[in-house]
């Protein structure tokens, strides 16, 4: 786990209309003690710093206060001097900043009622998702959806992880065992991967391909070990 701070260190790797957001998130009492900052931004901007990421995520095990969430919202609007639009789903809110309409960044607010399994940091108030969590959600997302975002944030997670560090993590968090020909099936998928996201650090398309595909070929023989 990284070094615990009071205030957003410099090199955070957070644009200037996503210190906004954090900044006045972390300013709402009431939202930073239900939610905490997770997914690709947090894993970029706090630990590993290794990718570019707009969206923010914040989670919650408590029930989404569509009133309290607006309001923040446009407090955000017009700090940022921008409109905002909100796309309700049943249990997440999404906000786009929006200025001449062209969407500027979107933070999303979503009812996650899964325990946090490792603690994380602790930054102005607001907590940040362990990596090992984020690991976690991860590996189970890959085989919900097919980003190559995703593949990328576990390819650098598993290089400090083990894949049953995480799989495991998975049936800790979730209460459930995912098939691991499914796993496997849904890594060699990154072969319809073309371009990568702007890194921040270098990585080869065929880099990722290779790696993911050795990884499923792996996870396959468990499974005929088995």
């Amino acid at each position: 786990m990284g070094k615990i701070s009071k205030h957003i260190p410099l090199e955070v790797n957070l644009t200037p209309i996503q210190r906004v957001i954090f900044d006045n998130f972390s300013k709402t009492p009431g939202l930073k003690k239900k939610f905490y900052l997770t997914g690709g931004t947090a894993l970029s901007a706090f630990y590993l710093n290794h990718r570019e990421s707009e969206d923010l995520d914040f989670f919650s095990k408590s029930n989404l206060d569509i009133l309290e969430l607006t309001s923040f919202a446009q407090k955000i609007a017009k700090a940022a001097k921008m409109k905002f639009i909100l796309t309700e789903l049943e249990n997440t809110k999404i906000f786009e900043l929006v200025d001449r309409k062209t969407v500027k960044i979107k933070f999303d607010f979503a009812y996650y009622p899964y325990r946090l399994l490792k603690k994380g940091l602790k930054i102005d108030g607001v907590t940040i998702d362990s990596k090992y969590d984020i690991g976690v959600n991860k590996l189970f997302t890959i085989n919900q959806r097919k980003a190559v975002k995703d593949f990328v944030d576990l390819y650098f997670l598993l290089q400090e992880f083990t894949f049953w560090d995480l799989y495991y993590g998975v049936e800790a968090k979730f209460g459930m065992e995912v098939d691991l020909v499914f796993i496997a099936a849904s890594m060699f998928e990154v072969s319809d991967f073309n371009t990568l996201p702007k890194m921040l650090v270098p990585l080869k398309l065929e880099e990722l391909k290779s790696f993911y595909k050795d990884l499923a070929k792996k996870v396959g023989m468990r499974v005929t070990e088995k």
